[in-house]
């Protein structure tokens, strides 16, 4: 068979590979990425809902033996509200009953759904139907101070997803139509300008396939074919380049995971150990202790996922920030009134110097930054003030400074990376991850600004950031 009619043949069984096989992939793939979003939002939704019930309840009740008869006659007005901010059903259920309905339909007598009997378990639940217009059914609990369970489930209509799905599929068997038609065209044209120089195409691909990136592949024509080669030669250069990068990558990836093997063994080592103390005694006491040590162990190593899972999400190349203009001196405020309490805990004042300034920040992320910078210093700088100034100096300057124990200089270079704790001798009594300055440094860098720390045994440390 000849060169063009193998090329051609090529072609339609690569279109016809892609359509069949690799067209229903990447519609299934794009429609998971949709769902996940959706089920991020809803999820997001959830937590800011049942934070808002619950302030809001206790707002209005007298005593905490009020909130049933409150949530009973209530429920239906929140359903409606978080209706008009979430844009989906909201419904709230105490046991088997429903107590409110954003679309007016009350039931008191049907089945409850297995996604709103999970939250009586403390877990969040979600299911999507399989119908033809699929339906995202998610539902998270309420707890009221500790003492009252409901749950608030949200119902969202899929049919977006399922038309954008519906048009992805069409548009992809329009296009390999398309391609294929052109491709049976043009195939036989372009064969005769490859025939010449694919001899010196494929022996330099032969060598980049044994590994050898070094050659050059000279091919004097100015068509795809030349294009094509240039190609070759600048993916040797980036291969080469990759590769010294992988090497490097490799390393920090061996270095986070010894670390991260290293935080886990110690609560799991507390956990095993108070778990067979618990068998080998009689005692109340210790079996009380054990539990104690047990569940903090839990929620520390919890705590560890969510932080290492947080920080995975903002390192994603696709992941993007809500930028929008914002007063810094409100934001800084609002967090200093978040974390007040906890500066009385540790007998820590605070000093505030802010300028009245607007900045296009991610509010949200923005605010995550300073409560973990202020979180380190409260917790390990043994500090009794921490200075907050927001300036203007050539640019945007917040400068948050403590007046603690300090940090050695020689552990300033890797203290942003993740699982680097600046302290050697922390231990597990003492809560903290070595993530949250990480999570800073990533959120730093998706504003395109800059961060610096700033450290002198016994003198304290400070955090600059610049807009």
């Amino acid at each position: 068979m000849k060169l063009k009619f193998k090329i051609l043949a090529l072609n339609v069984a690569a279109l016809f590979i892609m359509l069949i096989i690799l067209g229903p992939i990447i519609i299934q793939i794009s429609d998971n990425y949709n769902l996940s979003n959706t089920l991020n939002y809803l999820k997001s939704q959830g937590e800011y809902s049942t934070i808002y019930i619950e302030q809001y309840i206790l707002s209005k009740v007298g005593n905490i033996f009020e909130v049933p008869n409150i949530m009973d006659s209530d429920s239906p007005y929140l359903c409606s509200y978080l209706n008009k901010n979430i844009k989906c059903r909201v419904q709230i259920f105490y046991g088997n009953r429903l107590l409110g309905d954003s679309e007016d339909i009350i039931d008191n007598n049907r089945n409850i759904r297995p996604e709103v009997s999970e939250t009586f378990k403390g877990n969040k639940a979600y299911y999507i139907t399989k119908n033809k217009t699929r339906t995202l059914y998610f539902a998270t609990p309420v707890n009221i101070d500790g003492r009252y369970n409901y749950s608030l489930a949200l119902i969202y209509d899929l049919s977006d997803a399922d038309k954008m799905k519906r048009n992805n599929m069409n548009m992809f068997i329009i296009t390999g139509m398309l391609a294929a038609f052109f491709s049976v065209v043009f195939s036989n044209f372009i064969s005769n300008k490859i025939i010449s120089p694919i001899k010196t195409l494929t022996e330099t691909a032969n060598l980049f396939s044994k590994g050898d990136l070094h050659p050059k592949v000279e091919v004097n024509s100015t068509d795809e074919v030349g294009e094509l080669g240039q190609t070759f030669n600048t993916m040797a250069d980036s291969l080469r380049s990759m590769i010294h990068e992988l090497k490097d990558e490799k390393e920090k990836q061996k270095n986070f995971f010894d670390n991260f093997t290293h935080e886990i063994r110690t609560p799991l080592t507390t956990i095993l150990g108070y778990s067979e103390l618990m068998w080998k005694t009689d005692s109340i006491e210790v079996k009380d202790k054990s539990l104690f040590h047990i569940t903090s162990e839990g929620k520390r190593m919890l705590k560890m996922v969510e932080r290492l899972l947080e920080l995975s999400r903002l390192k994603r190349y696709d992941f993007e920030i809500n930028k929008s203009e914002t007063n810094l001196k409100t934001l800084l405020e609002e967090v200093c009134d978040s974390i007040h309490y906890k500066l009385g805990r540790y007998n820590i004042s605070l000093d505030l110097i802010l300028q009245d300034l607007y900045a296009l920040v991610d509010p949200d992320l923005f605010k995550q930054v300073i409560i973990n910078i202020l979180d380190n210093s409260i917790k390990y700088s043994k500090t009794s003030k921490i200075d907050i100034v927001l300036k203007e100096n050539n640019g945007i300057e917040l400068v948050i400074k403590d007046y603690g124990i300090g940090i050695d200089p020689e552990i300033l270079e890797n203290i942003f990376e993740p699982y680097f704790k600046g302290d050697k001798s922390r231990n597990s009594s003492i809560e903290g991850w070595g993530l949250g300055l990480s999570i800073v440094k990533e959120i730093i860098d998706k504003h395109e600004a800059q961060i610096e720390l700033i450290s002198h045994i016994d003198e304290g440390t400070q955090v600059i950031i610049r807009l």
